[in-house]
């Protein structure tokens, strides 16, 4: 047998020698990707690819053939981004997205509730020379937005403990819009009760139905009716409206001063660490060189290992995601729409690479935003 330090020597020799091999198989990738750019000829072809992998494993044991396809298929993917990379640095026109480079300049911004809304709050913070205007529903904000009534729309996407806005993201996609600006905001709720009030009056408390589940330890010590309504300025002011000391509005300290109520206590939110995360769409993509974040929107083809695939291009171009997320299809049982989040600047090669790729090999993709997170939260 063998002595195991000759055995890993002979590994190392193997390892150069299939170094040397890949390097030259790179190169041969790159004079593709020339060829190519003077053509309209595709770089991913799967079914040249398939019968490639058929021919080099036949005849091969079947563990070793797994193994084997999973290196082919690792190399064959890797000369696939080489040629895309390349043939974007020769071809720059052939960028599929071309989101426009002006800043946003909105006249008017529309958000879901009444005054003393988070939505409200958020929309100052992100347009403070505009006075936000108020519409009942987050539909509304979009359709507004889209009949080109308002410029701009701020609605909440996600909260670090109730979780994602479901119906904003599907919004996001019926509506056609696309994301400019995000925005953090800490969230401390209170709760707000009549003049004259006590906490041990209280019965029953009402607010908007992601706000109840991030107060579910205080709610459940005072044994308190849970009621959802569709803001939580609007729970203020149901609550003003009613005039009842037995019921209570989960909400800001600024819903509660503008509607005349009483806080009863402060900060009932189960994590102290409670943040949500809105966002303004409009009409147009645009990006700015200070955008550090962009949005996709994509569909997989029902193949097994397609998102797999997806997930291992984004580390293969060495971009950072920060998020992903799935809705069901419309009229497409058990497909979904899947949502990636991901570090980056639209004028980045590597990024333009990466949706060139996805662009070239996905049933579907959206670039649905682009935009700057600052690493800043307000209170």
């Amino acid at each position: 047998m063998r002595e195991l330090p000759a055995i890993r020597q002979d590994i190392n020799d193997v390892d150069e020698q299939i170094r040397a091999l890949f390097l030259k198989r790179m190169s041969l990738a790159f004079e593709v990707a020339q060829t190519k750019a003077e053509t309209d000829d595709k770089i991913y072809k799967p079914d040249r690819e398939a019968e490639i992998i058929q021919k080099r494993t036949a005849g091969m044991d079947e563990e070793l053939r797994l193994k084997y396809t999973a290196l082919l298929q690792s190399m064959i993917r890797a000369s696939r981004e080489y040629q895309y990379s390349e043939l974007l640095r020769q071809k720059p026109g052939r960028f599929p997205f071309h989101p426009a480079k002006t800043a946003l300049d909105p006249k008017n911004v529309y958000y879901q509730g009444v005054p003393g809304a988070y939505q409200e709050l958020a929309a100052r913070a992100l347009f403070p020379q505009c006075e936000p205007i108020n519409v009942p529903t987050w539909e509304q904000v979009f359709q507004s937005v889209r009949d080109g009534i308002a410029d701009i729309g701020v609605v909440p996407v996600e909260n670090t403990t109730a979780g994602t806005v479901s119906e904003v993201y599907d919004l996001l996609l019926e509506y056609d819009l696309c994301i400019n600006r995000s925005y953090i905001k800490k969230i401390s709720h209170c709760l707000a009760a009549v003049p004259g009030a006590q906490l041990s009056d209280i019965k029953s408390v009402c607010s908007h139905p992601h706000a109840l589940p991030q107060c579910h330890a205080f709610i459940s010590e005072h044994d308190l009716e849970a009621i959802e309504v569709a803001n939580t300025a609007i729970a203020a002011q149901n609550v003003q409206k009613k005039g009842d000391i037995h019921l209570a509005a989960i909400c800001s300290r600024e819903a509660a001063e503008r509607y005349g109520l009483t806080v009863l206590a402060e900060g009932i939110n189960d994590m102290k660490h409670n943040e949500t995360r809105f966002i303004a769409v409009s009409r147009t993509l645009t990006t700015q060189p200070t955008d550090n974040r962009i949005e996709i929107a994509f569909h997989i083809p029902n193949v097994a290992g397609s998102l797999n695939t997806v997930l291992d291009t984004f580390a293969h171009y060495g971009i950072d995601m920060t998020s992903i997320y799935s809705r069901p299809l419309k009229d497409s049982p058990w497909c979904y729409v899947f949502y990636i989040d991901f570090t980056g600047n639209m004028g980045d090669h590597a990024v333009q690479s990466l949706l060139y790729q996805l662009h070239e090999e996905l049933p579907y993709i959206k670039v649905i935003g682009s935009y700057q997170v600052s690493d800043a939260t307000e209170e």
